[in-house]
């Protein structure tokens, strides 16, 4: 008799464990998730990133003799360049930018219609007073990214992220877009692109050999490892 009841208040105290076990699972599942919605939340409305940029030359980021040039051609309206501006320019900028092994630049064109062609233009102006790597965080940002050619990059809207970009002198910027002086260089984006069979964005030339798409990280490490050693780079 006593050995039963014994039994019992083991298999109580084991019934208790395993719920109290199962409790902190549940709590930990739950702080997981809500800990990922916060994130998605972020990335969703999250305000431009912040970053110094140095050794910066108009469109280009990086040192002028690096071994390996990476041009990226753009449209501020597509939404895989705004995710390989999320997922992939940092970790470019940090292992092979900043350490001098390559230099990182843009190309700005117009694939995806008129918000396309005068968000370009803009981006050409800030390229003109030094400010283009700035510009691209403000208009790349959640809270301002744009596409479908929705009026998101207005001429007044543009004009607002321009404000936003510390040292720029808003009144040449101003004239700048207002005269459509940088046409010239997005249709003239747009005809290099065409000459190497780039059709769409994000696409990269690495050292002459295009990547076409979007491309993971992974893969665009392993094509500038590969420039890297054709260049000779120890």
């Amino acid at each position: 008799m006593e050995s039963s009841k014994r039994q019992a208040r083991l298999d109580r105290r084991r019934s208790q464990e395993r719920q109290s076990q199962l409790k902190w699972l549940v709590y930990i599942v739950v702080a997981a998730v809500a800990v990922t919605g916060l994130l998605i939340l972020a990335q969703q409305v999250g305000g431009p990133r912040s970053i110094t940029y140095t050794q910066k030359d108009g469109l280009t980021l990086g040192d002028a003799d690096a071994l390996v040039t990476i041009v990226e051609f753009a449209d501020f309206q597509c939404a895989f360049c705004q995710r390989a501006y999320n997922t992939t320019e940092v970790p470019l900028l940090e292992q092979y930018v900043d350490p001098g092994k390559a230099k990182y630049t843009y190309q700005l064109v117009a694939f995806l219609g008129e918000d396309s062609t005068l968000s370009a233009e803009a981006g050409y102006c800030a390229a003109d007073q030094n400010y283009f790597w700035e510009f691209h965080d403000i208009i790349f940002a959640a809270v301002n990214f744009s596409n479908g050619n929705v009026g998101g990059y207005s001429e007044e809207r543009l004009l607002g992220f321009a404000r936003k970009v510390s040292g720029l002198n808003i009144d040449s910027f101003t004239q700048c877009l207002a005269s459509d002086v940088n046409l010239a260089r997005v249709d003239e984006a747009a005809s290099q692109a065409s000459a190497l069979g780039i059709t769409g964005t994000p696409s990269y030339v690495i050292n002459g050999t295009v990547l076409a798409g979007f491309q993971s990280i992974e893969q665009l490490q392993q094509a500038i490892e590969n420039a890297l050693a054709a260049a000779g780079a120890n």
